[in-house]
């Protein structure tokens, strides 16, 4: 995920932009999300319109007009202005393409939840001695302990993270310093062998690497983490995407 502007959340795989201030959230068309994600992770570039309606439309691009495209690319301005992103967050640059805008800061995050804790005090007042009969004290005690172990069931099934369906990847060498998992959504793993080949700075030592591929839209996501994110709620971990024609 991405923090834009210190303001507005941006999930590329929920396709939704959200103002963490005021809650307004915008769903964007797969092919706005698609170009929004590629000019996101190619800041400073400008990006000829012929690349875009690659990105977006993939297979498809041969048959998209250009009005279909700048429709898309109008939609998109107009969901960044609803979530309070300013409508140049993605510039023309005449007779060039499109770019993200130099004024727009962009952060990659990782969305984490803490357990709130409620602290219930009870107040006595001054001067006042108060007594609890022994069977509301013991029923107050089961209580608690009820809810104490409801609570870590809850708890425990919270922190089962959405990492713990990954199968360990395997690579035919022992020469990796990472441990490599990916998503079995898909029966073929051969994208993910090229990748890791041709970007091998993604497998630093002690890392754990989570792989997903995405046929239809022809990426590949690696969630890259400091600890085992299967078991461990508290690891950090990046998020990076490759496009199929960049391996």
């Amino acid at each position: 995920m991405y923090l834009i502007n210190k303001l507005v959340e941006y999930d590329p795989e929920n396709k939704t932009l959200v103002n963490h201030i005021t809650g307004r959230t915008i769903q964007l068309q797969l092919p706005a999300n698609l170009c929004f994600l590629y000019l996101i992770t190619h800041p400073g570039k400008i990006i000829s319109q012929n690349k875009l309606m690659v990105v977006g439309w993939g297979e498809r691009n041969d048959v998209t007009t250009p009005n279909t495209f700048y429709q898309a690319i109008l939609t998109l301005r107009n969901a960044l202005a609803e979530v309070g992103l300013p409508r140049d967050t993605v510039k023309t640059i005449s007779r060039r393409g499109l770019t993200l805008s130099e004024a727009t800061q962009v952060e990659v995050f990782t969305p984490t939840a803490e357990p709130v804790m409620v602290n219930n005090e009870a107040e006595i007042a001054e001067g006042t001695a108060t007594q609890m009969p022994v069977w509301l004290i013991i029923t107050t005690a089961v209580l608690l302990l009820i809810a104490l172990i409801n609570g870590g069931i809850l708890y425990k099934h919270y922190q089962n993270m959405p990492f713990s369906h990954y199968m360990p990847l395997s690579t035919g060498s022992t020469n990796h310093a990472c441990q490599l998992f990916y998503a079995p959504n898909e029966p073929v793993q051969d994208h993910y062998l090229r990748l890791l080949k041709n970007h091998p700075g993604l497998c630093a030592e002690k890392r754990y690497v989570f792989l997903i591929g995405y046929s239809k839209t022809e990426r590949i996501a690696a969630f890259v983490c400091n600890n085992d994110a299967r078991r461990d709620a508290a690891a950090l971990c990046t998020t990076h995407y490759f496009w199929a024609h960049e391996q």
